[in-house]
């Protein structure tokens, strides 16, 4: 399973995959937030090439064992990303605050956004959301 949440001042997003006797399963959340004016939704949707995963899944790994170090010096934006990682008994954590351009953070993002759409079906509001939240 694997479980991003993403928290900024204006709202909480939260992308859960999980497996079951049918395969892998994509869950999004967009909580209730002042900012964005929204009530909250939901997105869903079953994972139909599991190769993105994968890939996603070995990226979090990579990130975990060779974090890149930040080049940059910035204040913090106010956004928390911990992305977990439960893998045949092991879990990993991440937390990315300082994310910098060609990095495997980076490819890591772009790549959930990317398995995201696929599943969702390229939703224009989620589309608006995670770039927001996911930068």
């Amino acid at each position: 399973m694997i479980k991003i949440e993403i928290h900024s001042l204006a709202g909480q997003l939260d992308i859960e995959i999980k497996r079951n006797e049918n395969g892998y399963f994509l869950l999004v959340i967009l909580s209730t937030s002042r900012y964005f004016k929204e009530k909250g939704k939901v997105w869903n949707g079953k994972i139909m090439r599991t190769e993105k995963l994968f890939e996603i899944i070995s990226l979090i790994k990579e990130c975990y064992r060779k974090p890149s170090v930040p080049t940059k010096i910035t204040i913090l934006d106010g956004t928390l990303r911990k992305i977990n990682l439960n893998d045949e008994g092991s879990q990993i954590a991440l937390h990315l605050i300082d994310i910098d351009e060609n990095t495997n953070e980076s490819e890591l993002l772009q790549n959930i956004k990317k398995l995201v759409n696929e599943v969702t079906g390229n939703d224009t509001t989620l589309q608006y959301y995670l770039d927001d939240f996911m930068g």
